[in-house]
Formats: C-alpha cells, sequence, structure tokens
C-alpha cells in the first residue's frame, strides 16, 4: 500500500488539495448567510409557455413573419415533423426485424486498449485538480483586471478551458504514455460519410425512445412535486444578447462539447472499461456517468439512453464520427429549440 501511495504520490496530492478546496467552499457557504436568488427566482427552464406569454397566436405570427430566422425554422419545423415520423417508421420495423437489429448490435469492433481503469481515475483526478486551478486562476485574473462577465459566461469560460483540460489530458495518456495511436481513441476518419450517415440514422432511431423517456421522467417528477433547478446553458443562451458571445456558446455547445465529450466517454472511459465489463456493461456504466455529469435530474435517464445509443454506434463502426454526429446533431436541436423560444420572447 505503502509502495502504491508513493508511486502515485502526485495524484493523491492532488486528491488532498481538491478535498481541501471543497472543505473551504463548504465552510464559506455555511458561514454565509443564504439569500434566495434572483436566477432561481427568475429562471426561463422552470416557467411553462404560459408563463413566458407564449401562445398559439404568438407562435403564428412570429412564423409568419419575414425575418431571417422565421423562414429558418419554417423550413427546419415541418423537416423536423418528417423526421420524427420517420423514426417511428423505423422503431416499427425494428419490431418486426429484431433479429437483424440484434445481429448489428453484436457486431464488435473496438479492439483492445493499452490504458486501464486506473488510468481513467488518474486523468480524472488531474481534470478534477486543473478545473479546479483554472477557477482559481480565472477568478484572481478578473479581479486584477476589474473585469466581471458575469457568472454564467464565467462558468462558459471555465467550462471551455476544463474541456481543453479534458482532450490535453487524454491525449497525454493515449499518445504520450502507452504510444498509442489516435485511431486507438476512435479517431478513425476512413468511411467517414458512411459513419456520419450511420449516426443520422442511429440518432433518427433514437429520437422516440428519448422523447417517450423524457416525457415519464417529466410526469414522474411532477407527480413527487419535484421542482428542477435552473439549467444555466438555458439561462445563458435566453438572457445573453452579445451577438459575438451567443456565438461563442454555440460553437462551443454544439460542435466543440460533443467532441471533446465523445473523445473522453466513448473513446477513452467505454474502451478501458470494455475490457472488464465487456460491451454492454461498459456501455451503461460510461453512459450512467455521462449522464450524472450533465447535472440534470429531468435529463438523466433520456441522456443515459443516449449514451447507450452512442456507446454502441462507437462499438458497431469503430469510429467515434457517428457517435459525434449524433451528440453535435442532439445539441443542436436542442440549441434550435431554446433560439425559437427566444425568438418567441423578442
Amino acid at each position: 500500500m505503502l509502495d502504491f501511495i508513493r508511486r502515485e504520490r502526485i495524484y493523491f496530492l492532488m486528491v488532498v488539495f481538491i478535498l481541501a478546496v471543497n472543505a473551504l467552499n463548504t465552510g464559506a457557504a455555511h458561514r454565509e448567510p443564504h439569500e434566495e436568488s434572483f436566477i432561481e427566482e427568475e429562471a426561463f427552464s422552470n416557467k411553462t409557455f404560459k408563463e413566458l406569454g407564449i401562445s398559439e397566436e404568438r407562435v403564428m405570427e412570429y412564423l409568419r413573419s419575414d425575418s431571417m430566422s422565421a423562414r429558418f425554422f419554417r423550413f427546419f419545423i415541418p423537416l423536423g415533423f418528417f423526421i420524427f415520423l420517420l423514426s417511428l417508421v423505423m422503431d416499427i420495423a425494428f419490431i418486426f426485424r429484431r433479429k437483424r437489429i440484434n445481429s448489428w448490435l453484436t457486431q464488435e469492433h473496438v479492439a483492445g486498449v493499452s490504458w486501464g481503469v486506473l488510468d481513467l481515475v488518474r486523468a480524472s483526478t488531474v481534470i478534477l485538480f486543473t478545473g479546479y486551478m483554472l477557477t482559481i486562476l480565472q477568478g484572481m485574473l478578473f479581479q486584477i483586471l476589474g473585469f466581471d462577465p458575469g457568472e454564467d459566461l464565467r462558468m462558459m469560460i471555465s467550462t471551455f478551458f476544463i474541456d481543453m483540460a479534458v482532450g490535453i489530458t487524454v491525449l497525454y495518456f493515449v499518445v504520450v504514455k502507452y504510444k498509442d495511436k489516435l485511431q486507438a481513441l476512435g479517431l478513425r476518419f476512413s468511411s467517414f460519410l458512411n459513419n456520419v450517415f450511420s449516426g443520422i440514422a442511429a440518432y433518427i432511431f433514437v429520437l422516440p425512445i428519448l422523447l417517450i423517456i423524457l416525457v415519464l421522467s417529466v410526469w414522474i417528477l411532477n407527480l413527487a412535486g419535484y421542482t428542477p433547478p435552473p439549467q444555466p446553458v438555458f439561462e445563458m443562451f435566453m438572457k445573453e444578447e452579445r451577438s459575438m458571445v451567443l456565438l461563442f456558446l454555440t460553437i462551443f455547445v454544439s460542435v466543440f462539447g460533443p467532441i471533446v465529450e465523445e473523445i473522453f466517454f466513448r473513446g477513452f472511459i467505454y474502451a478501458a472499461v470494455k475490457k472488464h465489463l465487456g460491451v454492454l456493461g461498459a456501455a451503461f456504466l460510461s453512459a450512467s456517468i455521462f449522464s450524472a455529469l450533465h447535472a440534470n435530474i429531468i435529463g438523466f435517464f433520456p441522456i443515459m439512453a443516449l449514451g447507450l445509443c452512442l456507446a454502441f454506434l462507437y462499438e458497431r463502426t469503430g469510429s467515434l464520427v457517428g457517435s459525434i454526429t449524433v451528440h453535435i446533431v442532439h445539441n443542436s436541436i436542442i440549441l434550435g429549440f431554446v433560439f425559437f423560444i427566444k425568438e418567441l420572447l423578442v
């Protein structure tokens, strides 16, 4: 045990630092008087359409307008309805062609990897440590410069740099420590278009399942009288008016974030856990972690179902291109819905 601690002492020191910062933050939170948060009172994500002042008449008035955004949504709303009908047809076909689909799912194309579960713990420790350090340094820098970007933008900047730290940490373990190529992470670009189309088809197939799980989750939580906390990303998009900031947030949420998350959750975590738990166990574990880290109780099971789809797609194709495609499409659809609501409130 002592040999293990000495060998992993740098990671133990990082853990001590993380625990110490958490202890200090907990103590500070207890000492400060609790005040009702303005964000909680005014949270867009907790309001119904009626409370937001969105009616059928307002929607039709907006869609009939001549603005560029209205033209965009006039095209994509019918397209989305058609895609949803297509997804229902695909799901019905699945019921009658289950054997063929099962044989498709059981094909394994993700090879064994050099890194293991202990490397996942090491990498996660480095990422957490880096996240705390970046948050502290960012706060000090903003204080020195006398610049306050606001709580929401500060959180997004921190998340952006943490995602960069995730990517760099994973690349270090895979490329530097184990001398593997990027292909070991699933970054293969052969059959690129085929994998993109596979991702789109997989997302269309799983879309009704995600919606059913989401509706059931909302219904059960409403029965329990649970009020979800505000969703910071949703609130940020709804309140932010600076076009350059919105552009950065859009690229980050719809493109950069999905790429980094797929490399970490599917390319790094899933591949390592699969050696011990097999395809199904690794898919469930990686999807559970993926969902839990999104810190969204209502979305936990839909996000977990999406994570399972992403893991099976990666296993089937042996490339992250398909799962990255699904992730980008999913986040882009959610962002499109957020911008639609934002336009209706103008």
